[in-house]
């Protein structure tokens, strides 16, 4: 049982005794818990230790990784930038291809934690068009992209990525082509803090 005073009671002009109302029990429960409830939700979700923790370290800096030159003699080089949703509960993937200091889309897409799967998952798509999805598990000290990539006319792609952090200063990502077990390198580039 909780007691408010009643305003509508008192007379101007002079002291009135207050005369209070009863609010029913369950009201005072039901606003009881749901306070109890934002508190606790907002406690845990400042401490709590995100599923996408092994990949955090990626939003830590905007990173370049240095390509050969094209044989017409450009710089080129990948901008990555890896940047949390508001609500925390996913990395947005955002990278450019810049060859020459001149940038041009590359791909876009989201890191998330899938709770039925129990795994990270990711997809982006490139300016081409090609949709590429897959999850990443750490093995080793190694974050490892298990992925397919779907062209635009539909055909598919399996590949595997290594990556690997040095601390939050650079990471390497090795890429390999997947047949059946077999995998074949493809690539292996070098990501550091962007100038």
């Amino acid at each position: 049982m909780s007691i408010f005073y009643n305003p509508r009671t008192a007379k101007s002009g002079r002291m009135q005794s207050m005369k209070w109302i009863q609010i029913p029990k369950v009201v005072v429960l039901i606003g009881a818990g749901a306070i109890a409830i934002l508190c606790a939700h907002a406690q845990t979700s400042t401490t709590s230790v995100t599923p996408l923790e092994p990949i955090r370290f990626l939003t830590t800096h905007e990173w370049d990784a240095k390509l050969p030159d094209s044989p017409e003699g450009k710089k080129k080089k990948i901008h990555a930038t890896f940047t949390w949703t508001q609500n925390r509960q996913a990395i947005r993937i955002s990278n450019e291809l810049v060859s020459d200091g001149k940038a041009s889309p590359y791909i876009d897409g989201l890191y998330a934690w899938d709770p039925q799967q129990r795994v990270i998952v990711f997809w982006y798509v490139d300016a081409k068009g090609s949709l590429t999805k897959g999850t990443v598990k750490m093995e080793d000290g190694k974050l490892i992209h298990e992925f397919q990539e779907i062209e635009p006319d539909g055909k598919t792609a399996d590949y595997a990525a290594q990556v690997t952090p040095h601390g939050n200063e650079a990471w390497d990502n090795e890429i390999f082509a997947r047949k059946g077990n077999a995998l074949t390198p493809l690539v292996k580039v070098r990501y550091e803090v962007a100038q």
